[in-house]
Formats: C-alpha cells, structure tokens, sequence
C-alpha cells in the first residue's frame, strides 16, 4: 500500500426524497430534514493506492451507496467525492441494466473503457472462458443464473484492470472453486497496487484480505481501523443484533447512530420520545385524517388572503428577497462538486496563478457570488464565473450516442472517432510519441493536417477532443436549440456544442 489516495469522500450525505403515494403531497409540503431517506451522512473515506478496503454493516446500513458513491454512479447531494482514476463497479444492481445478451454486455463495457478495438475478440473470449461462460454469448443476461452473473463481473475487473475495484456483495454467490480464482484476483490486483473495495459479509474473506476496515451503520461511519482492531468489536455487534427476538427490539437496535440518521438536529428529542414509548406512537390513520384537514383549512386561509390582499402578499415576498440579498455576504461559498470547462483563455487566481486555453476541464468545489473555487494541481484556486462552463453531474442533459450526431460533426473526426477516443485517458507523453501532432503545448495540442485539438487535464492526461461543427443551422432546428452552448451527454461522458465559436467539445469522465 502506498501513501497515494485515489478515492476521497469527504463529508457526503446521500438522500433521496419520498414521493409515493398519499405521502407525495403531504411530504413536499414538509421541511427539508422531514421528508428525505438519507441514505449516507456526513461519511469521509480514503481509500489510498494498493489498499484492500473492507466495508462492513448489517443491511440497509449505506455500504452499497458508498460504493456508488465512490465510482460515481450517483452523485451526493452534499460534501465531495474525488475519483479520477479508472474505477470498475461490480455490482448485481448496477451493471446489468438494459443490456441483452452477455456479448453485448461484455462489448458495452470495452467500450465504456476505452479498450482498443483490435483486442475485442480475443479479449472476449477470455473473459468468457474466465467466467466459465462458454458458449453463452448469446444468452440473454436475464436468462444467467446469479451465480454466472458473478462470474461475469469478476472476470471482466479481471480483464479491464481499473485502478480502482469495487466488489458488492459478491462471494456468497461463489462455489468454492470460483472462489480460489476470485483470491488469486484479489492478491494480483494488490500486488499490481490497485486499489480494491470489499462490500461483503463474509467475515473470513474480510478477516483474510483486508488491511483496513470501515464499519457503517445507519449510513454513517461507527468505526474505522486495523481489521485487528475493528472485527472483533463489529462480530459481537453482529451478534448483538441477531439476538434480537422482534421487530421492535431491531427497531431500537443501535438507537444512538439511527437517530443521528436524519437531517434535522432535534434528535435528542426524538430519542426521549422512543425511548419512552418503545416506537413510533402517532397512528397513521389519524396522521393521514389531520394532514387533510390541515391542508384544506390552509388551502382556505390561502385563498381568503388572497381574494382580500393580493398586492400586499406581493410585496412581502419582494420584501423577504431583497432582504436576503442584503444580508448575503459577497465573501459566502456554497460546497458543490461540479465540473467546470474554459470557454476562453483564463487566468485561475491565486498562491500560484495558472494560465490556461479554451477548453481545459477542471474540478468545481464550491461556488460564490462572482467565482467559483476549483482543484488544480492539488490546490484551489479561484475563477470568474463567466469564464467557465458549468457542468453538473447531478442534472438531467439529454442524452445522445455519437450515432445521432455525426452528420454534424468534422468529417476526419465522425468517421475515425473510435481511433481518436482510443487516446482519451492517455497522457501526453504517450499521445507525441504515437500521433506526432502539429502543434505541442501542455493543454492543448493540434493533430496533423486535421482540425483536431487534444486537450489535458491538470493532471497532465487526455480528456476531451474539439473540432468544428458541420450543419449548425440543421442541428439547431432538429433538436430545437436556441442557445449558444448546448450541454448534453454523450455515451460516457458530455459534449458541448459552442454554436459561436462553430465547435464540438467531447469531454470523458
């Protein structure tokens, strides 16, 4: 293991808002901290280059969503997570969505990984000889049994080799022969310093694999340290918890970390209040009785202010806004991981000041009122809003493949777009010895007789391509855009369309 961290969480919270039946109304109308499922709270992980990390915790105790969290399949709705290496999920609820056949599975993966074309098929047929599979490329995914599923899933983090392994609860699924194999992966991934996530309640797989531990419960961190010094204290909570003969008694099981679960911060409160009653005491018929009733006298009251005094209603809200203006002070930043694209030559500010082209991809960590904070280099900095694209994870761009695009697109880069995407994720050094471009600067470099511009991230490694735009006006009237910049996403990552400038920015994540 080295002193190298390759994936950082800190302080993220997860939820997700409840929206179902008679409740959707009643808790839109609630408080933030009342109406939400919080998945993870206020969690920080490291996990550092060559580790095998343990996550551990009864079920629904939030390790799944860290897992998602850390390879950035969900984004949180607080706090931060780093990750710019290579990561691979493997995860039973995750990576066999809306995929047909194991073939097509396999090749959908390649693809989302950038493995060079020419090693598809030889490449395939290892993972499926690997995952004991042969002669069911053919087999609709579906139609797999859950244990050649888990084959499948290790035998392609085997074969990819991601700088980062996420394995969800997968060993049970194993018969004992998969299993030597599935050790022999573990133990190569470690000794090639790959960083390895274990998601598992196998306590002897931990016990022999892992070299450091965290103990989740209610979506939160109860304990982290040397397996040594964490097992033995998590087994007797286990065994704690097993002793528990009802529903009510598991209800009240660990009370402390479940009520520090929810967003609020009366939970001492709340913690008198079951203590006391031994469990929820407010009878959801009369909940749902007095919820009506309160909502139609409030939709009343609304109505009657309305009728009477609908200028001063107004007024008060104009009043409230200003007021918050006022009090908002210029110097405030707001945490908020989210990505940021130059969209000019800009000068990122201060200790040691950076100047960089048009199109150079960055990291936003918190925004203000005029900038926003970015990570470069290992430091923050500061830039003017107006000189950066914002891109965030957590929206809901339109999504298109390159298929439904390339009528638009430079001629050179439409029809070779596999060869130019090959080169996404490789550093500079690799992309002068092999396409010798025309033109060489530390962000941005020009191919050859092309109008193709390669440009690097802060970490010295290619992330996005441009070119120029074929058909703008026939793009904007197909797809009904009336802005100068359309943000999309693009099989696996997001594209820019700058309609001023005449140009595509295809940026990887």
């Amino acid at each position: 293991m080295t002193s190298e961290i390759l994936v950082r969480l800190l302080n993220v919270t997860k939820y997700f808002r409840q929206v179902s039946g008679f409740q959707k109304f009643r808790d839109f109308m609630l408080p933030e901290s009342k109406n939400h499922i919080v998945e993870v709270k206020d969690v920080t992980i490291h996990l550092y280059r060559g580790e095998i990390l343990a996550l551990v915790g009864l079920p629904n105790s939030g390790k799944s969503i860290i897992g998602k969290l850390m390879a950035k399949v969900v984004e949180p709705n607080s706090g931060r997570v780093k990750n710019e290496y290579l990561t691979f999920l493997a995860s039973h609820n995750h990576i066999f969505e809306g995929v047909s056949s194991v073939r097509q599975l396999i090749e959908s993966i390649f693809l989302t990984y950038n493995l060079p074309l020419s090693e598809y098929n030889e490449r395939r047929k290892r993972v499926v000889t690997f995952a004991e599979l042969e002669g069911k490329e053919k087999v609709a995914i579906q139609d797999l049994t859950t244990e050649e599923r888990t084959k499948l899933l290790v035998s392609l983090a085997y074969f990819i080799k991601p700088d980062v392994i996420i394995f969800d609860e997968l060993y049970q699924y194993m018969d004992d022969n998969f299993k030597e194999k599935f050790h022999m992966v573990i133990d190569m991934f470690k000794k090639e310093q790959r960083a390895i996530v274990l998601i598992d309640a196998n306590m002897e797989l931990i016990e022999s694999r892992a070299n450091y531990i965290t103990w989740m419960s209610h979506g939160q961190v109860k304990k982290s340290g040397m397996p040594s010094e964490v097992l033995p204290q998590y087994k007797n909570y286990v065994s704690d918890y097993k002793s528990c003969r009802t529903d009510e008694e598991r209800e009240l099981f660990d009370l402390q970390m479940r009520m520090s679960r929810s967003l609020n911060h009366d939970k001492d409160d709340q913690l008198s209040r079951i203590k006391k009653y031994g469990g929820a005491i407010f009878d959801e018929t009369l909940q749902r009785t007095l919820m009506s009733t309160i909502m139609l006298l409030l939709g009343i009251a609304v109505m009657f202010l309305l009728l009477i005094n609908d200028i001063g209603m107004r007024q008060t809200e104009v009043t409230a806004d200003e007021k918050g203006i006022v009090e908002k002070t210029a110097s405030e930043f707001r945490e908020k991981y989210a990505i940021g694209v130059t969209n000019k030559e800009t000068k990122l500010k201060g200790e040691n000041s950076v100047k960089l082209p048009s199109g150079i991809t960055l990291t936003i960590s918190s925004i203000g009122d005029k900038t926003y904070k970015v990570d470069y280099q290992k430091k923050t900095l500061e830039v003017a809003k107006q000189d950066i694209t914002y891109i965030n994870p957590a929206a809901l761009y339109d999504e298109y493949t390159f298929n439904d695009l390339e009528d638009y697109m430079y001629g050179n880069y439409a029809n070779y777009r596999e060869f130019f995407n090959g080169y996404l994720g490789k550093s500079h050094k690799v992309i002068n010895s092999e396409l010798y471009p025309e033109s060489n600067d530390r962000f941005k470099i020009k191919l050859t007789k092309n109008d193709i511009y390669l440009h690097f991230n802060d970490n010295d490694v290619l992330n996005s391509i441009s070119f120029p735009m074929v058909n703008k006006d026939k793009l904007k009237q197909k797809y009904k855009i009336n802005t100068d910049q359309w943000i999309i996403k693009l099989d696996n990552g997001y594209a820019i369309a700058d309609f001023s400038n005449n140009e595509w920015l295809i940026i990887k994540m």
